[in-house]
């Protein structure tokens, strides 16, 4: 993504004057503090950067503020100012929004720790998947989806099956999970098993769906619904399981 040119195409809209589409410098801060907490206000932060001898022009700091953010949190502030320019810019924001979504990238393989898992590790891999819808990358959005449950189970294993630390394989590794949540819970009392059930039940669709298309994962043929359907199922599958971390 070439990120100053879908910022020059941001801040003709941003610039528009005398109209809802126009951000001054205070009011671009705060749609950026929705994202960032550790960004200072508008005085203090044009102080800073005459402190500086930095240029404190509308378009130099807006595009120093977005630069400094992490991509994903990038694109979601992008999303944001189309949200609140489309109503009365649509064929502009429309522009912007092919530049920024339209095409998709090849698909990298993701990474994702096994232990510290949280809510807040979950909804950042949530937005992750949610930008490569998006962008029309729905390969890379199962595979995201793939591995954010694989980085669960393992997590949970860990934590609380030592002795199941070998199972490398996504549906095993969901089954051993199922099964040791539901003697917890039969030890507490009756409880709606095909809740837990739906565990493995989920989990060997998404399994399923992403080696089932080819040896190269998908070969370009997921589609939205797929990959939008299979991101509720994380994020449905990913509460259940951090009860239990």
């Amino acid at each position: 993504m070439n990120w100053l040119a879908a910022f020059s195409r941001l801040f003709l809209l941003l610039d528009k004057s005398g109209t809802p589409a126009y951000h001054s410098g205070g009011d671009f801060i705060k749609v950026i503090q929705q994202y960032d907490l550790g960004q200072p206000g508008y005085s203090l932060y044009i102080q800073e950067r005459n402190n500086r001898r930095l240029s404190t022009s509308r378009k130099d700091f807006y595009w120093d503020i977005l630069n400094g953010l992490d991509e994903s949190i990038r694109l979601e502030v992008f999303r944001t100012f189309i949200d609140i320019i489309s109503p009365h810019f649509p064929t502009e924001t429309d522009e912007l929004k092919s530049y920024l979504f339209g095409s998709g990238n090849p698909v990298p393989q993701a990474v994702i720790p096994q232990d510290n898992w949280n809510s807040e590790k979950l909804n950042t891999l949530l937005r992750k998947i949610d930008n490569a819808i998006d962008q029309h990358n729905y390969n890379h959005s199962m595979t995201l989806s793939y591995t954010c449950l694989e980085g669960l189970y393992k997590a949970y294993v860990h934590k609380h099956l030592p002795q199941s630390a070998q199972l490398s394989e996504l549906i095993p590794l969901s089954k051993a999970v199922r099964d040791d949540i539901t003697a917890k819970l039969n030890a507490i009392g009756p409880f709606p098993q095909n809740m837990v059930t739906s565990i493995s039940t989920l989990t060997s669709a998404i399994g399923n769906s992403r080696n089932g298309f080819s040896d190269s994962h998908f070969d370009n043929e997921s589609n939205k619904w797929l990959a939008s359907y299979s991101r509720d199922l994380v994020n449905s599958i990913g509460r259940l399981i951090l009860h239990f971390l």
